[in-house]
């Protein structure tokens, strides 16, 4: 069987996608080792340093960046050179089918009314056509969540039991070294959240709960990690009204290295991930690897991850997040009975052999 995988997300900043194409397919590759892979994009040097060479892999340059050249004629030709059978892609498809479609919809959050306003009026009307058309195209149709399949379901008019869960996991971290905290110069106590910045994430909430806490007196930071994405005036305010008091008690990092942010996960004394909306969350999971006391928002697709009430928290409710910080702070149990029943859910190994029987499935039915 011949497979294309539309891999242009690795051309530009890092997305949830590239972490969910190369946990996927990394494995699928050494699993399937009769079927043929096609890694797609204008960088394949890059895609080549992601996956490795391997006899089953054919890597194929883009001749652009463009997406409508992407689109509308670099993949289908490739497609038709190949004779490829699947080729999956993230969103959207081309508009032309040359072969069978997989196409993976991770979350459709702006087409529900309770999350709109947290997007641009465009990309919601750009995306909804895209999104919703792309879907209908798919002969093998994916989703990273039971939540976010239910909302395709209903949103997008879609038999529910044509949809089919390929969840996100996390790398095996057992044999990875420690990193030396001092030779990093890491905060000496810090509480964490990794996301990039956005309304949606819900940032303010965990600020103002350091704020209120008087933390900072205590010998804590608050670091923030993520590139700012989409304007967050309401988050802008606070630090302006606040700046006295905050000082340099917060510290906003992006762009860093994988070794840094591994290190700010392993030696932080408490991981919050307070965001509104989630069609996944990929943090709390690499904080649950790395044996962080986590606390998690309990909206939207995180209630899959079933952590305890104690490790949970309403993202509108700042007590009920005040009152579990200070808990979380202050004691030394780390649910780690719970994070091993997560991760063996959440697992790259498991997550492809499921996905291989799927497709060895679809295509024996579909001949």
């Amino acid at each position: 069987m011949n497979i294309l995988i539309d891999a242009h997300v690795f051309d530009d900043k890092y997305q949830g996608t590239r972490t969910y194409i190369k946990g996927l397919y990394s494995e699928l590759i050494a699993v399937a080792k009769d079927w043929n892979f096609f890694l797609v994009a204008y960088d394949i040097e890059n895609l080549k340093k992601e996956f490795g060479l391997h006899k089953n892999i054919t890597y194929i340059p883009l001749k652009s960046k463009n997406k409508f050249y992407r689109l509308l004629i670099g993949l289908p030709l490739i497609i038709k050179q190949n004779k490829i059978d699947y080729a999956h892609f993230q969103y959207i498809c081309p508009p032309i089918k040359k072969c069978k479609f997989i196409i993976t919809t991770h979350d459709i959050l702006f087409e529900q009314k309770e999350f709109k306003a947290f997007f641009p009026y465009k990309y919601r009307v750009i995306n909804g056509t895209l999104f919703k058309m792309s879907a209908k195209k798919a002969d093998l149709l994916l989703t990273v969540s039971e939540y976010s399949r239910a909302k395709i379901a209903k949103l997008y008019n879609i038999d529910i039991n044509t949809i089919y869960i390929t969840p996100n996991a996390v790398v095996d971290l057992e044999h990875e070294n420690e990193f030396d905290k001092v030779d990093l110069q890491l905060p000496d106590k810090y509480i964490l959240y990794v996301s990039r910045v956005e309304p949606r994430k819900n940032h303010l909430i965990l600020l103002k709960s350091f704020v209120e806490l008087d933390l900072a007196k205590q010998g804590y930071k608050l670091v923030f990690i993520g590139n700012k994405d989409i304007p967050y005036p309401e988050l802008e305010q606070y630090l302006i009204n606040k700046a006295a008091v905050i000082n340099d008690s917060v510290m906003w990092l992006h762009s860093i290295s994988n070794k840094s942010l591994e290190a700010y996960y392993k030696n932080t004394e408490l991981f919050v991930f307070p965001s509104f909306a989630e069609g996944f969350g990929i943090p709390p999971l690499e904080a649950i690897a790395r044996k962080c006391k986590i606390l998690c928002s309990k909206s939207t697709a995180m209630a899959d991850f079933a952590l305890p009430d104690s490790l949970v928290f309403d993202p509108n409710n700042i007590e009920e997040l005040k009152q579990k910080i200070m808990f979380q702070l202050f004691t030394e149990n780390i649910q780690l009975d719970v994070y091993s029943k997560i991760l063996a859910r959440y697992n790259w190994m498991k997550i492809a052999q499921d996905y291989y029987n799927l497709l060895e499935k679809h295509n024996n039915e579909s001949k």
